[in-house]
């Protein structure tokens, strides 16, 4: 199940996600896709940011808070969080992420299939997919899946198998929650900074299924592909 309609955005949200709380991830900052290059700037204005400085996010390492818009060595410094394309075992990356071996995107379509998480810290990268051109697919991680699945009952959910979207409108954590059934099991939920732009794309046509299941005993995960038409 490979990526054939590759996403082309000109924002992707940088996220955290804080060591002591791995149940919440912020909204902290945007990169942007200029005509003149690219631009990284911390959205000091929304809730997520204040709820991030709350949880003590101290910024992305490179740039420092409160100095205003960066666009100098943008894209290198978060480029530096994925496996250069001279390695020998980078069409493996490639395939890892459903994307074809013979992938020919920039670095910015790059980021934008595979994300920048790392094991030792919080950060990742997302696109606005509000910016995407329809058709297109997304390979996203659902969301709490070892709230209603242990590694077992993980592992046998089928690949292939067809996810059905369900919105929550009377969720009392989230009116615009979308969860996640195989059949008649709750899988998880869609990213909740994805849910406004997913609900619109229900309104139309999106097809959703199992691609890869991974993970822990502690912490089992679905990846689930998402292809908007």
């Amino acid at each position: 199940m490979m990526i054939e309609n590759s996403i082309h955005v000109n924002t992707l949200f940088l996220t955290w996600q804080s060591n002591r709380d791995r149940n919440q991830r912020y909204l902290v900052g945007a990169l942007k896709k200029l005509e003149s290059g690219f631009e990284f700037s911390y959205l000091t204005e929304t809730q997520d940011y204040s709820d991030a400085i709350a949880q003590g996010f101290l910024g992305y390492p490179a740039f420092p808070l409160n100095k205003g818009a960066f666009t100098n060595d943008v894209m290198t410094t978060f480029m530096k969080r994925l496996p250069p394309r001279s390695r020998r075992d980078f069409k493996k990356y490639l395939v890892n992420h459903h994307l074809p071996e013979e992938f020919n995107g920039n670095d910015f379509d790059l980021i934008t299939h595979t994300g920048i998480q790392l094991p030792s810290d919080g950060f990742d990268l997302i696109p606005n997919l509000e910016e995407a051109d329809i058709p297109f697919e997304y390979l996203m991680e659902a969301a709490g899946t070892r709230y209603y699945l242990d590694f077992e009952q993980s592992s046998a959910i089928q690949l292939g198998s067809k996810v059905n979207l369900r919105c929550e409108n009377e969720n009392e954590f989230d009116c615009n929650a979308i969860a996640m059934f195989v059949d008649q099991t709750k899988i998880g939920y869609v990213n909740k900074l994805f849910c406004q732009t997913v609900r619109k794309l229900m309104e139309r046509e999106v097809d959703c299924y199992v691609a890869k299941v991974s993970g822990t005993s502690e912490r089992p995960l679905i990846y689930v592909m998402l292809s908007a038409k």
